[in-house]
C-alpha cells in the first residue's frame, strides 16, 4: 500500500497540471476571441489582412462618407447608416454563438491564406465563391426583418423566402396592405434562394443607383426564375420591359 502514493501522488500532480493548461489554454483563447471581436469593429483592421480586393471595396465606402454616390450596395449602406457602417456587420451573421464562431473560423483561415500569399484579387465574385452565403443572409435578415413580414404579392419575392417564415414562427409581426383581404400568414417553401441572389453587395453596375443597385436583366430575373422553379410556382421565363 504504501508503494502506490508516490504514484497516485504523481498521477494527481499530472492531472492538476494538465488541468491547469487547459484552463489557461481556455482563458488565452477567450482573450483572443474577445480581442479580435473588438478590433474587428474597425474596417481598417479588416482590411489590414484582407488585401484586394476588400480594400477596394473600404475605398468605396470612403468615398460615400466624403458625399459620393455608392458604386454598389455595400458602399451604399454608408450613406443608409452613415458612419455606423461596419464591414463586420454584413459578415458575422445573426452574432449567435454558432455563427459567431463560423466567423471567427473564417477569419482565420483568411488570416493564413493572406500570409501565405494566396488570397484572390478578383473584385467581383460569383456567387459560387461565397464561402458562407448564410451568414450574409442572417446579417441581411438583422436588420431587414420587416420587409420580410409585409404580406401581399407586390412583396412575394420577400415574405416567400424561408428567412420570412423563420422570422413570423420566432414571433415577427406581419403587415397587411389596406387592401389585403387573405389570411394573416405566410405559407413555407422550400426555396435555396437567398439575399444576394438578388443583391449582390459587390458588384458594380452601371447606373444601378438609380434602381436600387439591381440588376434585372442578369441577376434578379434569374433568381425568380430559380425560386419559381424550385417551389413550382410562377413563371419560368421573365423579360425586363
Amino acid at each position: 500500500m504504501m508503494s502506490d502514493r508516490p504514484e497516485n501522488e504523481g498521477r494527481r500532480r499530472s492531472r492538476r497540471l494538465l488541468l491547469t493548461a487547459v484552463g489557461l489554454g481556455a482563458l488565452l483563447a477567450m482573450v483572443t476571441l474577445l480581442g479580435v471581436s473588438r478590433l474587428e469593429e474597425s474596417d481598417t483592421f479588416c482590411i489590414a489582412c484582407h488585401t484586394a480586393p476588400e480594400v477596394e471595396y473600404f475605398n468605396r465606402s470612403q468615398t460615400v462618407l466624403a458625399g459620393e454616390v455608392g458604386q454598389d450596395l455595400a458602399s451604399a449602406h454608408y450613406n443608409l447608416i452613415q458612419a455606423e457602417a461596419k464591414c463586420i456587420d454584413c459578415h458575422r451573421g445573426n452574432s449567435g454563438v454558432v455563427q459567431r464562431g463560423m466567423t471567427m473560423a473564417l477569419g482565420a483561415r483568411d488570416a493564413l491564406i493572406f500570409i501565405a500569399g494566396r488570397a484572390d484579387p478578383k473584385l467581383e465574385k460569383a456567387e459560387t465563391q461565397i464561402e458562407v452565403p448564410s451568414l450574409l443572409t442572417a446579417a441581411c435578415v438583422e436588420c431587414h426583418t420587416d420587409t420580410l413580414l409585409v404580406l401581399g404579392y407586390e412583396n412575394h419575392f420577400h415574405n416567400k423566402l424561408p428567412e420570412a417564415y423563420a422570422a413570423w414562427k420566432a414571433g415577427g409581426l406581419l403587415v397587411a396592405p389596406s387592401d389585403y383581404t387573405e389570411a394573416l400568414e405566410l405559407q413555407e417553401y422550400k426555396t435555396t434562394l437567398l439575399c444576394m441572389d438578388c443583391h449582390p453587395a459587390h458588384v458594380t453596375v452601371e447606373g444601378a443607383e438609380l434602381t436600387g443597385y439591381f440588376d434585372l436583366e442578369n441577376t434578379v430575373y434569374p433568381a425568380c426564375i430559380d425560386c419559381h422553379r424550385e417551389v413550382g410556382h410562377g413563371p419560368l421565363e421573365l423579360k425586363q420591359r
